[in-house]
């Protein structure tokens, strides 16, 4: 029996996944002005992201666009088009994303970057903006990562969006299509869109020795409240339609970087997503989806409303941030997945970091919602500022309190803290990759003991590698180059000129980094301030050791 020729193979992979999809947008399709909205993750998983398909659906809606969707190839499909000369192709029709007007790539975070060159690259596309001859396609990129800093990239991208969509997308294609049609130069294009709020040209508006100042975009309560537009059993969440009811963050932890470019907090209308929620037919389960879905004053009637749908209805938050991912108002709520974020063990540190929840708290959450879960996750970090030996043993202890509590199967993520742009420990050091791999370890030896619980740990070497990638400046384009070519990370930042142990160092909070030419809607005096309290709230916990020595002294 012969095998299938590769190239059918994927392309009827490809219209398999298309003609498994639903959708409940209404445009035609059609249109002069072609976009391709790229992700570098692969469809399952990007179209599990509300903010994508919200994306996909404000440039599918302006009018005379036609909008098309590509995605990275899976491992043996992406070896297989790098191989023999394939570029990566859009779902709906199967062109190469070099054939369109704009290229627009949504990166989620730094591990995205190398992807979105790869896609690129083996779409015969030139990597450096100033290497493209052609004003088509012009490339945009868009997303918290390069909100926060879009530096690394900036070679490479012709404009980003800083801030969020909605108030940046329509004028930024009025702009493109009106001087296209003109037939405007790239240059003048590019000179044009700098102009607008909230974007960023790194061709025009860096100046030797500095750069104009770009204020990030936020949409106010009225361009909110996305929802699921695609279902499909590829999706991660095939079962489940999403609904934004809340947008920011309404606390205040000092590690968050999507908490901070994400301010200011801001809240769906009660009206608005009852409406949404009643034209939604035939859906078994919503979601609700915010930073924290149970700060908004209206969850009641929010899930009521979704309730006389016949809706079974789930909290989840859109960073791991939430406390605790359900309303604690409503008894009848039920969820498969308890999910808690203390971040540490202990509640002094805790607080230290800008978390003013308390192992009690919690702790009486479990208590109170063990019987209508399947499953309790909780999420922690190690190498947090001023983290010291106890603790690390504090995050064994809190696990061993909810085994205390629980019969159920605990999951466990430890994470290493990242210090990124834009937070208020933006200039704390990053733990030792090698110190961090003997606290997993320990961490590891002591999660063997408690039953049921199943460990998972994030990479110390891929963690320092992100940390420079977030934190980096116009070299990272280098490095990014040279990992193309094959060498590992180390080489590649060698051979960039980056000394990757800088970010293992604190810095001086008097320092500016050169993302700061970006105006968050808040300064670095901020963020330095936030900073310089914990450093004091921390140096507290230093005098009570010494006030309860001397105690036992006497």
């Amino acid at each position: 029996m012969s095998r299938k020729p590769a190239a059918d193979y994927y392309d009827e992979r490809r219209r398999s996944i298309l003609s498994n999809e639903t959708c409940d947008l209404d445009f035609t399709g059609k249109g002069i002005f072609e976009i391709i909205l790229a992700s570098p993750m692969e469809y399952g998983a990007t179209m599990s992201s509300l903010r994508f398909q919200n994306t996909f659906r404000q440039l599918a809606s302006w009018p005379e666009t036609c909008c098309e969707r590509a995605f990275y190839p899976d491992k043996d499909e992406f070896h297989w088009r790098s191989r023999y000369g394939h570029p990566a192709i859009t779902l709906e029709s199967g062109k190469s994303i070099k054939q369109c007007d704009l290229l627009f790539f949504t990166p989620t975070g730094e591990d995205d970057y190398i992807r979105m060159l790869e896609m690129m690259s083996i779409s015969d596309i030139r990597l450096r903006g100033s290497e493209r001859v052609s004003k088509w396609p012009l490339i945009i990129a868009g997303g918290t990562s390069v909100t926060a800093n879009p530096l690394p990239l900036a070679e490479f991208m012709d404009a980003f969006i800083i801030g969020e969509t909605e108030p940046s997308i329509g004028p930024v294609l009025d702009t493109i299509k009106s001087l296209g049609a003109q037939g405007a130069s790239k240059k003048k294009l590019l000179r044009r869109l700098a102009t607008l709020p909230g974007i960023y040209i790194p061709s025009v508006h860096e100046i030797p020795g500095r750069v104009s100042s770009i204020m990030r975009q936020w949409a106010g309560s009225d361009g909110m409240g996305m929802k699921s537009y695609f279902h499909s059993p590829d999706c991660l969440n095939s079962d489940i339609t999403m609904l934004e009811i809340s947008r920011g963050c309404p606390y205040n932890c000092k590690f968050c970087q999507p908490g901070y470019v994400s301010l200011p907090y801001r809240e769906c209308k009660l009206e608005e997503l009852e409406s949404v929620i009643e034209g939604m037919d035939g859906v078994r389960t919503i979601a609700l989806i915010g930073s924290s879905p149970r700060s908004h004053p209206d969850l009641k009637k929010i899930i009521r409303a979704a309730e006389k749908k016949g809706m079974e209805v789930v909290l989840c938050s859109n960073k791991y941030d939430d406390q605790i991912q359900d309303s604690g108002f409503h008894d009848d709520l039920t969820e498969k997945v308890m999910v808690l974020s203390p971040e540490t063990g202990n509640d002094f540190l805790r607080r230290v970091i800008g978390k003013k929840l308390r192992n009690r708290s919690l702790l009486d959450s479990v208590d109170k919602h063990k019987d209508k879960t399947e499953k309790v996750r909780i999420y922690f970090m190690i190498g947090l500022p001023f983290e010291c030996s106890e603790d690390r043993e504090s995050i064994l202890e809190f696990v061993r309190e909810v085994r205390n509590r629980t019969d159920l199967p605990i999951e466990v993520f430890v994470n290493p803290f990242i210090p990124k742009p834009w937070t208020a420990f933006q200039w704390s050091a990053m733990a030792n990759p090698t110190d961090l791999r003997e606290w997993i370890e320990e961490l590891e030896n002591g999660f063997r003991k408690i039953k049921g619980v199943n460990a998972k740990y994030g990479d110390p070497r891929e963690a320092h590698v992100r940390a420079l990638l977030a934190r980096g400046d116009h070299r990272v384009s280098g490095v990014l180059e040279e990992k193309l070519t094959g060498v590992g990370w180390n080489t590649a930042f060698k051979n960039a000129g980056i000394n990757i142990r800088w970010v293992l160092e604190e810095t001086d909070p008097e320092v500016t980094f050169e993302w700061g030419f970006l105006n968050m809607g808040f300064g670095h005096t901020r963020l330095a301030r936030e900073y310089h309290a914990s450093m004091s709230m921390n140096q507290g916990r230093f005098k009570d050791h010494e006030k309860d020595s001397d105690e036992e002294d006497d």
